[in-house]
């Protein structure tokens, strides 16, 4: 019957029936003799297995759970095997301006490697219109969507209205509140350097206005460069801007939560044949992630590729350690690519995303371990042979009371 069938006396107790009415008569569990091992001495010091957090409170949880914090060396988050996954999901939607909760009855939100917000979609009560509404400002209605403890600012860009049955509910959509630097919001302007920057404090100059920061800032995740005075000019938005100076050395950009934060993060922090040395961020087993899907992808198999700049540039090739170079790459060009720090990274980029390759797509709960598994992250799946890869996109669907995230992870079968 399996190792979860239990007999209890003249009964059979089988996994489905725990809950049940239990049935006439006596029955009793047998004694359990537990003994102590050798050399065992009773202990009540408290032992902290993860180490405070600078800044934090310092509080006692009770339970088992793995330890929340920066991830580096040792500090993977892993999810272990259990017989089944319980999470209360806590959704709150409310306005910005004013405190305003509005009551919601599904919220979808969706975010990938080329996106630079999120976009989401949320269904609401009729009388949450009035609150929806812009006023005789330009920018959208700014809304704070918590997913289980988590905030998220959105912009309603959006609204319609559904009438079934008699019954009438709100449909908005929107993006987050990066869009802001776009169109529509965002005016068409021209971008350059007349003096020597780096690449950082180019993209810090992208978001002012005469020398006067537009209250944006940047968490730069890229090695910097020097770039030479008259090097780079572009027309466009600000995220276009921005977008274009990350995209030179391989990078691409994310939003933060919250904050007016854009991320800048490589698009591959180590090579796929260097990844069986990465401490990944999450561990998820088959326990609690199910494959919804594996594509598998085969790109050339390039080790070589000559990249550079314009005008001010520095162009030559860029070769995979150890290989022979042999199988050429189409060639690069961009008028950032001004240093050897810029020339390296983005070769990295190009050589890395060759190769067979399967994209898994993983659908599980926001467990209150891993919260929403954002792009960039690093991602150990263990179901039969345990595959290791980035995160490239992620999806959250809530309908009233489930919700469940979908993460697209890339993995290389062979680098």
């Amino acid at each position: 019957l399996g190792a979860s069938t239990r007999f209890i006396g003249s009964h059979t107790s089988l996994p489905w029936t725990h809950a049940r009415r239990p049935p006439p008569g006596r029955e009793a569990w047998p004694p359990e003799v537990i003994t102590p091992p050798t050399g065992y001495v009773p202990d009540t010091h408290l032992l902290f297995q993860c180490p405070p957090l600078v800044g934090m409170p310092v509080g006692l949880v009770f339970g088992r759970h793995p330890c929340k914090g920066p991830v580096g060396p040792g500090n993977t988050i892993v999810i272990p095997v259990r017989r089944y996954y319980v999470v209360i999901n806590d959704i709150t939607l409310r306005r910005v301006d004013g405190n305003y909760e509005l009551l919601a009855y599904g919220l979808s939100m969706s975010i990938d490697r080329d996106s630079w917000t999120w976009s989401f979609s949320a269904t609401l009560r009729a009388d949450a219109l009035p609150y929806l509404e812009p006023g005789s400002r330009t920018e959208p209605v700014e809304l704070e969507a918590t997913i289980n403890g988590a905030p998220y600012r959105l912009q309603v860009e959006k609204i319609g209205r559904d009438t079934q049955f008699g019954a009438v509910r709100i449909r908005i959509s929107g993006r987050g509140r990066a869009a802001i630097l776009a169109a529509p919001y965002a005016p068409v302007l021209n971008f350059g350097n007349s003096a020597p920057r780096t690449a950082q404090q180019l993209m810090a100059d992208v978001l002012t206005i005469n020398g006067v920061s537009i209250g944006w800032d940047v968490d730069w995740g890229l090695v910097d460069w020097p770039v030479p005075a008259g090097a780079w000019a572009m027309q466009g938005s600000y995220i276009d801007a921005i977008t274009d100076i990350a995209a030179a050395a391989g990078g691409y950009v994310q939003p933060h939560a919250t904050d007016a934060t854009l991320r800048i993060l490589p698009s591959y922090p180590k090579p796929p044949w260097e990844w069986d040395t990465i401490t990944p961020d999450i561990e998820l087993p088959a326990a609690a992630a199910s494959v919804e899907s594996i594509e598998w992808v085969d790109m050339p198999a390039y080790n070589r590729v000559f990249l550079g700049g314009v005008s001010k540039d520095v162009f030559g090739p860029f070769k995979r350690t150890g290989s022979d170079g042999s199988l050429l790459a189409p060639p690069v060009t961009h008028a950032l690519i001004t240093h050897a720090d810029a020339h390296r990274q983005r070769g990295l980029s190009e050589l890395s995303n060759t190769g067979r390759q399967a994209h898994y797509q993983l659908k599980t709960q926001v467990m209150p371990e891993t919260g929403i598994i954002v792009p960039g992250k690093f991602v150990r799946y263990v179901g039969g042979a345990p595959v290791i890869g980035i995160v490239r996109s992620t999806s959250l669907d809530w309908s009233r009371p489930v919700m469940r995230q979908t993460i697209g992870v890339e993995t290389h079968v062979a680098a």
